[in-house]
């Protein structure tokens, strides 16, 4: 049997949301026990709306792929604040974005503006300035054709500025260990790609 070709593909930059990067989502009502992010993306954004039409093209070339033609109804990974906020009370901050979530039940790489490993006493958190790499899979579930997006690697490129989780606020400087993170310049949204397989495991080089 051939192995079958995935797609890859690398977002635009956007704001991480409801993010389990550290650990598995677990503990709650509807964890699932996997990695995951949701990236809310702002099309006003320079080459945002360029990056996410290529997606949307990816998407449905993977489909094709998939089904042989493109579905008449399919779910995509991509969603419209706009729709959200016309189906949920409390989501109007959210007209004019966009939205995708990405999981895996391996934990992504994550690196930082120019491609290093971040430290382990590093994580991405929800409010981050984030872009992530992700495959893309086909699935069939409960009668509804869709893809949906394998986490690969995760890409920090500004941590959020938050009064409340940062108790360096509340002291002076003085002389003694010192720590930085400094994100650099942020690098042009690659276009997407075909890769071999969903291969979690692998370093984290999409970016």
């Amino acid at each position: 049997m051939s192995k079958k070709n995935f797609i890859k593909v690398v977002t635009p930059v956007g704001t991480a949301q409801y993010a389990w990067i550290a650990r598995p989502d677990s503990g709650h009502e509807f964890s699932d026990g996997k990695y995951k992010v949701t990236l809310l993306m702002n099309p006003d954004e320079p080459g945002v709306s360029e990056s996410i039409a290529k997606i949307e093209a990816a998407v449905k070339e993977a489909a094709i792929a998939e089904w042989g033609k493109l579905p008449k109804v399919y779910r995509s990974p991509i969603k419209s604040g706009d729709d959200i906020a016309d189906e949920k009370e409390g989501k109007e901050d959210l007209r004019g974005m966009f939205m995708l979530t990405t999981k895996s039940k391996f934990q992504p790489g994550m690196v930082d503006a120019q491609r290093n490993e971040l430290p382990e006493d590093v994580f991405v958190n929800s409010g981050d300035t984030i872009r992530v790499s992700a495959v893309l899979i086909p699935y069939t579930a409960g009668g509804m054709k869709g893809v949906a997006l394998q986490l690969r690697n995760v890409q920090l490129l500004a941590q959020r500025s938050d009064s409340q989780s940062n108790g360096g606020d509340e002291f002076g400087s003085v002389d003694g260990y010192s720590t930085e993170f400094t994100a650099s310049s942020i690098p042009s949204t690659p276009a997407a790609s075909t890769d071999t397989g969903p291969a979690d495991d692998e370093e984290p080089e999409d970016f």
